[in-house]
């Protein structure tokens, strides 16, 4: 690596702006906008307040800042410490006004959440003005920074760090966006990356499933996106880390000619189409045959395991996926029977269910209505709980291998079946098939009312309408199904 490439330097937050920085400091287009919340507010109060009746003559550091130094546009791009420098510059800003002409302060911010956050944190620091006010020169001076700069880009993402010193953990989908808005480029198809802003910042703010992640894009990631993808065969099933997410869904990427176009491949949802164009806030074109798409995303023509074209193609994959989610169990208006009876069914059973059974549950359906749309959707669900139920049911303790043990020990792999499938029967068969599983609830001895397996049990047979488990793989009958479609 070059010396000439990256310099490193330690300074304070006002040489950075006036002495250090030879271009305007910007943020680009793909960043994610600024998101520190009150807590992360008050909590650099608290620290800077600490250190300013406390300082003892040193300086107060706030970690690295990361920037690429673009000579063509003559600007300082941040790549990491956005949210660091967004809050002092606020801070800086209520404390001393304004930056001047002269000091080298462009960065400029388009989301609505920016907005919303800059302005609640400008507010809390309202409420420290007087007190700190004859403190700001010296304040901002001791603040000091260590400076990365690289005057190539994709050198600065080798060096982006998935943790932000003193900041808000970044998740590997971060860095997926930051990749996939630079594939698309941001200068002639400018419109068409503010475009796939705007979708992914929309389904950041789903509901979770989980309820692990506040981010619905990494939820999406990690317990839908990349397991239905890499959870094949039976022989090689782990859980995904970080590196696993950024592997599959940067790196296998495929690189797209145009940016407002990609290919389409033949699926249970496309047997049509050859390719897609985005028609910026007005849906898609679908070629060859031509039909104009104003559809749900969730809709789209495309398929879990398919390939992913760097840019639109990752943030339209992205989109349809958590639209597809939140339209099976979050979405308010739902006339379809089969999602309706199959919402009832899991919020009765499997909403309290064990985390890592549930996990399971939730990306089988997601699976099996990708390839299916609802046909059958509340016989598969309530088959696939006959199955996974018996896990519950036996163990009283599930640990997070149980879902992996499952796939692999099965006489195939679950998830497989779903993919390869011709027909609903195919998947449904498999799970009736898996007999041993009748013995299970033959042989239960749980005692109602005790412990978390008789949670199960109870909401169980309080869908049924029974009092034990007798001829349990009976009760799944074409009358009762009808009777829950009504």
């Amino acid at each position: 690596m070059s010396s000439q490439s990256v310099s490193v330097k330690v300074c304070s937050f006002i040489d950075l702006f006036t002495k250090e920085a030879i271009y305007p400091i910007n943020i680009d287009t793909y960043q994610r906008p600024y998101v520190w919340g009150e807590d992360k507010v008050r909590e650099l109060i608290k620290d800077l307040s600490e250190y300013i009746h406390d300082s003892k003559g040193l300086v107060y550091y706030m970690g690295n800042v990361l920037l690429h130094q673009n000579d063509a546009k003559k600007k300082l791009f941040i790549i990491d410490g956005q949210q660091r420098l967004t809050t002092l510059s606020i801070l800086y800003s209520v404390l001393k006004g304004r930056f001047s002409d002269g000091d080298k302060m462009a960065m400029e911010y388009h989301s609505p959440l920016s907005a919303k956050n800059i302005k609640i944190t400008q507010s809390i620091f309202q409420e420290i003005k007087e007190e700190w006010k004859t403190e700001a020169e010296s304040l901002f001076s001791n603040i000091h920074i260590t400076c990365i700069t690289t005057l190539d880009e994709d050198m600065a993402f080798t060096f982006f760090d998935t943790q932000n010193n003193r900041g808000v953990k970044l998740f590997p989908t971060d860095l997926l966006k930051a990749y996939h808005l630079r594939a698309i480029g941001n200068t002639d198809n400018l419109s068409i990356q503010i475009n796939c802003a705007s979708r992914w910042e929309k389904i950041q703010k789903y509901q979770t499933m989980f309820g692990q992640k506040k981010d619905f894009t990494a939820e999406l990631f990690h317990q839908f996106l990349w397991r239905s993808r890499a959870w094949r065969g039976q022989r090689v099933i782990y859980r995904e880390g970080d590196v696993d997410i950024l592997n599959e869904f940067q790196k296998n990427s495929l690189p797209s000619t145009t940016a407002d176009t990609i290919p389409l491949y033949p699926n249970p949802n496309n047997v049509l189409g050859k390719k897609l164009q985005l028609k910026v806030n007005k849906g898609y074109t679908i070629y060859p045959a031509n039909i104009d798409s104003n559809n749900s995303s969730a809709h789209l023509p495309f398929t879990l395991r398919q390939p992913i074209n760097d840019g639109l193609g990752f943030f339209l994959f992205s989109e349809k996926y958590a639209d597809l989610v939140q339209l099976l169990l979050f979405e308010s208006e739902i006339v379809n029977n089969e999602i309706k009876s199959f919402r009832n069914f899991y919020k009765e059973v499997w909403q309290s269910m064990s985390l890592y059974l549930k996990e399971l549950y939730v990306l089988s359906t997601v699976m099996y209505y990708d390839k299916f749309g609802s046909e059958k959707l509340l016989e598969f669900s309530l088959y696939l709980d006959h199955v996974l139920g018996s896990i519950r049911l036996e163990k009283a303790y599930i640990f997070k291998e149980a879902p992996l043990k499952f796939l692999k020990e099965s006489d195939n792999n679950l998830l497989d079946i779903i993919s390869q499938a011709f027909r609903t029967e195919e998947v449904i068969q498999f799970l009736k098939n898996l007999s041993q599983e009748n013995l299970i609830y033959t042989n239960d001895k749980t005692e109602r009312n005790k412990g978390v397996q008789v949670v199960y049990k109870n909401s169980l047979l309080n869908y049924y309408d029974k009092t034990d488990f007798t001829s349990k793989q009976s009760w799944i009958s074409e009358s009762f199904i009808k009777e829950k479609l009504k």
